[in-house]
């Protein structure tokens, strides 16, 4: 006999059952077997010992058909041959995919992929499931019209036969295993005098359907269990048309085996007593249903603004009801897009302290120690790359994973573009980039460094030489002794002992699992590929697309957690509150089509010529809509539906406007700031929504902000919500972070003044961007600054008028020369590239020095001094700036050049600066901190009496020491266009002294033409840029005002985001190394002042000075 037992959702078809099966116990029958989903046979076997009791729950045999398989191996007689596990079946997927790929019509060019290879094995699971064989699959081909599908058939049959064939008598595909059951059952009577419950499926496929006309043959009697109360009355396309397509097919298995078919419709809710519960069972999908003024009491509708408040909300209801009294295990939560929710849903459960169990495979992709072979692997096929080994390091199983030295010689790396075979060689250069000669810290750190090189190397040297030629068994063998070396196993155990010591107990349990994982994986590479050479880029392809198939399989179920699964596989343990997260149109339910590599269309041909394979078309949207059904008509008590309403992509589904339809006067709730209470129930919620909302002046929250207002972490939130400007407030640390009697290079006066808190990260923290060694316009310009030193020292300024270009040109190209020997070792172990960009700066370098050549014919200037030290021993002592704490402040720093005239028994002093970059002078932006590096030379130059150089100012000078992009107007007047435009960028910018005579600026320039100095002799008489002595003193007590003004603001602890905004000073923040710091500040107050020209300036400093007597 042949027992349908029909009933809509919570009607009692499971109740029923296992009365059933209790009645047959308690009359002493015990060829008792229930059949249930996979994922349904934790709960199936718990609710039996429940009500059975240990003793008579013993009786019955409870299966699914996986364990049906296995009872039947033990009892006749296994297969032999190797079970296949995932990533064992996509290695043999892919061989017989390469095997047939020049025989393939319509997939020869898709190759092997991973993203092929895996459609491909859904394929064929998809038709063994349906009972079809290669042949099978081949000789529907024939039969079809298109030429397209006709062609990706006979290719599906190719490859199935060939994977077949390479199963042989070697490996077992779990997806034959039930085609095998029903070879071993069929003439065995295996069901006879059995009574068989099946409960929970809502549908089958051809194997099981196979399995079940054994079933049904044999058995005393057969009693299944489906949803449905339209059977034999359906159209087809009704709520449970899916089921009633099963129910139809079990009853024509029945009528061909003479077996007698009953039906038992039953037609009570017993799952709930509540009226509102029961009218969404009944009409939530209903064409129509009859108007209630029942309420809507033990549903809840919420309408979330983001995911995580989607999660959040759900968490913090279910601890209500934990609260309430209810056990974990009675809560369920469910959802159609599990990836969209399942880790912001980890998170949340997590922060409010909710047990829960996912019913979910995890992948192992991330893991680190599959990652680890993966990574070993890679630098050795593509030749030592340098993020191929750091990513190796940082799985954090290696020796050297926590090595203090492992920052340096990131940086190292990074510094010298280290790369490829010159890991397999000790490093030999500065630690620090083009510093010249190694000093002794810098030998202790690159000995520190190569031990580290060496500790990673050796072992991939030596796993390099093993697996050259080797064999699929041989590479896996050199991996597992390579991870050895590594000691990465034990590096593993201390990961998971970590964990475990950090309460984090299924994280440790994890990584264990995770080994058992990766031998897995390399014993499928060892036995099921053939035992012939194989490169190792292509083990490497085949071991990620295996461990793109692994997981890690599922955690055991607990007794009292709250349930967590995705709709459409979820069997539900009758919770007495559901929860359903994501009811959005086009969500849940789901808009589906059949993936892979049918399409819709293509199912339906197929389907026309009587080969059928999985349900397509609108038949996926009916079961959509079934698996939306289960969910809301599952509680006893309570009934919880959330949405995502951010707009109009995010509309309700039919979940929503169907609760809402049934019940008009239900209201949508969402986060309400009025209702935060109800969101406190942990400090750390507490503190996350005190934050969210600093700003309200609600009281509630401005309890919560005094309730926290001692925590350490108050402090940054308050400072964040309110804008503050960060300040140091303890004085006796910002005199300790930066020094009560500082000595500072002139260019940390411009960084302060550029911006206080840039200057803080960069110097009060000592945080430094990383730096390459390459011809960076940093690294330019000293190369300018040293080759100009060595010539002109070597040559005088009064001899090098004399010289030639052609003599200029040897010079230069020496000292450049030199300079590479210098500072970067040996040049061959540099790039090409990098040796040509080196050498391409030669012509500009002679341009600049005839250029001077020219400028000392004309002037009675000469330099004396070059890289001229100031410093508190240097050759010339800085000056001590007092400040008001009673600390002081002096300048280090050193002069590009110094040039000094002897006249009428006074010594006038002039500093030139060299500048590898366009930058304009104004004395707008030396009084506001900006650019003032080299008054401050000439001003300590000058002062220091115990230097030869000592005397009185005679200006700053910079000049530009590099090639300009030339424009003409015409080919014939090119050459004069050229000559205008080389001297007006070669002129030196700045500022000369002037007198009544103006014999000082003219023995800088003779004629006072204007080409060398920004000073011209006019009709009107003298002009350009020029001051008197008296200003220059001005000058100088601005500037050293503005010097002693940055000491006591940064002993004050005085560190503003304020940076300056100004006439070409706009790009501060863009071009700033610590700009992301400031990414969470509101908003940064900028300091502005104003494009004054320089006699305006300086017409300033008098009306100050005059103010000031």
């Amino acid at each position: 006999m042949l027992q349908l037992v029909f009933g809509r959702s919570g009607y009692g078809k499971t109740e029923y059952i296992r009365n059933r099966i209790a009645d047959m116990i308690d009359r002493g029958e015990t060829q008792v077997l229930l059949i249930t989903p996979e994922q349904y046979s934790f709960i199936s076997e718990y609710s039996l010992l429940e009500q059975l009791g240990e003793a008579r729950a013993h009786a019955v045999r409870c299966l699914s058909f996986s364990r049906l398989c296995d009872e039947c191996d033990r009892l006749y007689g296994a297969d032999g041959r190797k079970p296949l596990t995932k990533g064992g079946k996509a290695i043999l997927m892919k061989t017989a995919i390469d095997q047939v790929r020049p025989d393939l019509e319509l997939f020869e060019k898709k190759g092997s992929s991973a993203a092929f290879v895996q459609s491909m094995t859904g394929i064929y699971d998809e038709m063994k499931s349906c009972n079809l064989s290669g042949a099978a699959v081949y000789a529907a081909a024939d039969d079809l019209d298109t030429d397209i599908l006709r062609c990706k058939m006979r290719d599906f049959s190719r490859i199935m036969t060939a994977y077949e064939a390479l199963l042989g008598d070697r490996f077992a595909d779990p997806a034959n295993r039930l085609t095998r059951l029903y070879d071993q059952i069929k003439d065995q009577n295996y069901f006879a005098g059995q009574t068989v419950f099946l409960d929970g499926f809502n549908g089958f496929v051809a194997q099981e359907y196979k399995i079940l006309e054994r079933i049904i043959a044999e058995a005393k009697a057969v009693y299944i269990a489906l949803d449905s109360d339209s059977f034999g009355m359906g159209d087809g396309y009704d709520l449970f048309a899916y089921v009633n397509e099963t129910a139809g097919i079990l009853q024509r298995i029945a009528d061909k085996a003479g077996v007698p078919t009953n039906a038992l419709q039953l037609s009570e809710n017993c799952r709930t007593d509540y009226a509102d519960l029961r009218r969404v069972e009944q009409y939530i999908f209903a064409d129509q249903a009859p108007e209630t003024e029942i309420p809507a009491e033990h549903i809840r509708l919420y309408a979330a603004s983001t995911v995580t408040d989607a999660c959040n909300d759900l968490a913090l209801q279910i601890k209500g009801l934990l609260r309430c009294g209810y056990r974990a295990g009675e809560i369920a939560v469910t959802m159609r897009d599990r990836e969209k929710y399942a880790p912001v849903l980890a998170s949340a459960f997590e922060k409010y302290g909710v047990p829960y169990y996912a019913d979910e495979r995890q992948p192992v992709t991330a893991q680190p120690i599959l990652v680890f072979p993966m990574y070993l692997m890679r630098s050795v096929i593509y030749g030592w790359r340098s993020d191929d080994l750091f990513s190796l390091i940082k799985t954090g199983l290696t020796d050297v994973s926590d090595s203090p030295d492992l920052h340096r010689t990131e940086n190292y790396v990074y510094t010298w573009g280290i790369n490829g075979a010159a890991w397999k060689r000790p490093f030999d250069k500065s630690p620090k980039g083009f510093a010249g000669a190694l000093s002794d810290s810098d030998r202790v750190q690159l000995e520190r460094i190569n031990a580290l090189r060496q500790s990673l190397m050796e072992p991939l040297l030596a796993f390099q030489k093993k697996v050259h030629g080797a064999t699929p068994r041989q590479i896996s063998t050199a991996l597992f002794e390579a991870i050895k070396a590594y000691h990465a196993d034990k590096h593993l155990q201390q990961l998971a002992a970590g964990l475990a010591q950090d309460g984090a107990s299924a994280l440790a349990e994890e990584q264990g699992r995770t080994w058992d994982v990766l031998m897995r994986i390399l014993d499928q590479l060892a036995t099921v590929l053939p035992e012939k050479p194989m490169a190792l880029k292509d083990y490497c392809a085949l071991y990620a697309l295996v461990t793109h198939t692994e997981d890690l399989g599922e955690i055991p179920m607990g007794l009292d957690n709250v349930q967590v699964g995705q709709a459409d596989r979820m069997r539900f343990n009758n919770p007495r509150a559901l929860f359903i997260l994501g009811a959005n149109e086009g969500e849940f339910p789901q808009t589906v089509t059949s993936g892979g590599l049918l399409s819709d269309n293509e199912r339906k041909q197929l389907a026309a010529h009587d080969f059928k394979l999985y349900s397509f078309g609108e038949i996926l949207n009916l079961q959509e809509r079934y698996f939306a059904y289960k969910a809301v008509s599952a509680p006893r008590e309570r009934l919880f539906v959330t949405y995502t309403a951010t707009g109009r992509a995010d509309a309700p589904s039919a979940i929503v406007t169907g609760i809402q339809a049934l019940f008009p006067n239900l209201t949508v709730e969402k986060w309400n700031p009025a209702n935060a209470l109800d969101l406190v129930d942990t400090p750390q919620n507490a503190f996350e929504l005190m934050s969210g909302l600093y700003d309200s002046t609600d009281p509630f929250f401005v309890a919560l902000r005094a309730y926290f207002s001692d925590e350490p972490q108050y402090a940054a939130v308050q400072a964040l919500a309110e804008n503050r400007t960060p300040m140091i407030k303890d004085t006796a640390t910002a005199r300790k972070l930066f020094g009560k009697d500082m000595v500072l290079s002139a260019s940390r006066i411009e960084d302060y003044y550029n911006c206080p808190y840039r200057y803080f990260c960069k110097f009060g923290l000592g945080a430094q961007p990383r730096q390459k060694a390459e011809i960076n316009p940093m690294e330019r310009g000293t190369l300018i600054h040293y080759v100009l030193e060595k010539l002109l020292s070597e040559v005088g300024t009064k001899q090098l008028p004399n010289y030639d270009r052609k003599q200029i040109t040897a010079l230069v190209d020496g000292y450049i020369e030199q300079y590479f020997k210098e500072e970067m070792g040996d040049p061959s172990d540099m790039p090409s590239r990098f040796r040509y960009n080196f050498r391409r700066l030669s012509k500009m370098l002679v341009d600049v020095v005839c250029r001077l050549a020219g400028e000392f014919a004309e002037s009675d200037f000469e330099a004396k001094a070059f890289e001229l030290p100031i410093d508190v021993d240097g050759a010339v002592h800085s000056k001590v700036i007092p400040l008001q704490d009673g600390g002081s402040l002096r300048i280090r720093g050193s002069v590009d050049r110094v040039d000094v005239l002897e006249q009428d028994g006074q010594q006038f002093v002039r500093v030139v600066d060299y500048k590898s970059g366009a930058k304009a002078f104004r004395l707008a932006d030396i009084v506001n901190g900006l650019n003032l590096q080299m008054f401050l030379y000439l001003f300590n130059v000058c002062a220091d009496g115990s230097n030869p150089y000592a005397g009185v100012p005679a200006g700053v000078l910079y000049m530009h020491a590099a090639r300009s992009v030339m424009t003409v107007e015409t080919k014939r007047s090119a050459e004069k266009d050229i000559a205008g435009q080389e001297d007006k960028a070669f002129g030196m910018n700045g500022i000369v002294i002037t007198n009544p005579d103006c014999d000082i600026p003219a023995a800088m320039e003779h004629d006072l033409a204007g080409k060398y100095i920004p000073v011209r002799l006019k009709k009107s008489g003298v002009g350009g840029s020029l001051a008197s002595l008296e200003q220059l003193g001005l000058l100088q007590r601005k500037i050293e005002a503005l010097v002693a003004d940055m000491g006591n603001a940064l002993q004050n602890g005085q560190i503003g985001q304020h940076p300056v905004q100004a006439k070409d000073h706009d790009k501060t923040c863009e071009y700033c190394d610590f700009a992301s710091v400031c990414a969470f500040k509101k908003s940064v107050t900028p300091r502005t002042y104003d494009d004054q020209t320089d006699s305006a300036v300086l017409a300033e400093l008098e009306k100050e000075g005059e103010s000031h007597a």
